[in-house]
């Protein structure tokens, strides 16, 4: 009897679980692109990046090598919102267009050990960036236009700050040009389509 009931109890349980789950719940998407040198997409890099798309949310996980050791180095969402505006594709020459309402804006940072490697995840939700964030562009008041995540065109752009810098690595991986040691550049990047 008691087996029967906890028996009971568990398929209940895994029951409920299930609907709940599957009724209220965005599962989303993923899409995994190569990561090539920033610039020039024919030339890839060891490692990809995943893009988990949610209506409301971004979610993006870099793994990478070939990157200089013992470096810092930041990740940039840049987020066209109306890919549609593009002229050509989206690229740095559709930034500066309003139509397309792009927006550049701080993902991660790291530091690279001895073998040059990066793992980063990032996630941003739809709305205003908050207080404080890195940004470089800005679209028309907000990062992921709302109930956009599906339709937005997404690049990821690794940048390097050079050489860490014992006493500046805050800056080196928490801002744009910050830190540079000497230079910072793009080094890598990765480009996601719309999936509507």
């Amino acid at each position: 009897m008691r087996r029967t009931m906890l028996r009971s109890f568990l398929v209940a349980g895994i029951m409920v679980c299930g609907v709940g789950w599957t009724a209220s719940a965005d599962q989303g998407t993923y899409q995994t692109s190569p990561i090539f040198q920033a610039g020039n997409p024919a030339m890839l890099r060891n490692g990809a990046v995943t893009l988990y798309r949610y209506k409301q949310r971004l979610e993006v996980r870099v793994a990478t090598s070939g990157l200089n050791t013992n470096s810092a180095y930041t990740v940039w969402w840049v987020v066209f919102n109306n890919p549609a505006a593009c002229v050509g594709g989206c690229g740095p020459d559709d930034l500066g267009n309003p139509a397309v309402d792009a927006a550049v804006f701080y993902a991660a940072g790291f530091v690279t050990g001895n073998d040059g490697t990066g793992n980063v995840s990032a996630y941003v939700n739809s709305g205003v960036l908050p207080a404080g964030v890195d940004r470089v562009l800005e679209a028309t008041g907000d990062r992921l236009e709302p109930g956009n995540g599906y339709g937005a065109e997404v690049h990821i752009v690794v940048r390097g700050h050079g050489a860490i810098n014992p006493g500046h690595v805050h800056e080196q991986i928490g801002s744009f040009n910050g830190g540079c040691n000497p230079t910072c550049s793009n080094q890598q990047a990765a480009i996601f389509p719309p999936v509507q």
